[in-house]
């Protein structure tokens, strides 16, 4: 119970005013390639007190809480299993060179679906020089939460909010370079 009230929190964090929970998948087909698209979960609900919630959002296995070093890249990597990310603290920078898609900026309370289970996978790099803080929310049995796809591509709400105050693009590195992978 105590780890759905975490999850749910950290989702209404950034989707207070929101009537649909959007957010960004990262996918891969049965050869490997990765795609985005972007998902729409269901409605919210009011909450018997203040706020809303989107009961029964997924079935999940386990919580990992990740602590990311500063100006770090975790090279090419995929999931284990599908599971929802969500950015407590920090900056991730997600990639996939040389495929055609858009970079995936991640900032602070906002929540992905990394599913790329098949293939090479992804990079991410946290440029900032501070932790980042993460968890990672495996769906039980593998399952994804059911969704409706709004489009191919990025959510572009996954790394904006509408008052522009939490800084969430290339723009509020100042003079921190995102990092360059050698490989």
């Amino acid at each position: 119970m105590r780890t759905e009230a975490v999850l749910l929190l950290s989702l209404l964090v950034w989707l207070t005013y929101a009537e649909h929970l959007t957010l960004t998948a990262l996918l891969s087909d049965d050869d490997g390639k990765l795609f985005y698209e972007c998902w729409e979960i269901d409605s919210f609900t009011k909450y018997p007190t203040v706020g809303m919630a989107v009961p029964d959002f997924a079935q999940v296995s386990n919580i990992s809480w990740v602590v990311l070093p500063p100006r770090s890249t975790e090279g090419y990597h995929k999931p284990p299993h599908p599971m929802l990310f969500v950015l407590l603290s920090g900056l991730a920078h997600v990639t996939v060179p040389a495929s055609g898609l858009e970079e995936l900026w991640i900032g602070e309370g906002d929540v992905m679906i990394a599913a790329d289970t098949i293939g090479k996978g992804h990079i991410t790099d946290y440029p900032l020089d501070k932790e980042s803080h993460a968890l990672q929310i495996p769906f039980k049995d593998g399952t994804l939460p059911a969704h409706r796809v709004i489009k191919a591509g990025i959510c572009h709400s996954t790394v904006t909010v509408e008052d522009g105050s939490r800084p969430t693009s290339p723009e509020m590195l100042g003079d921190q370079q995102p990092l360059t992978n050698s490989a």
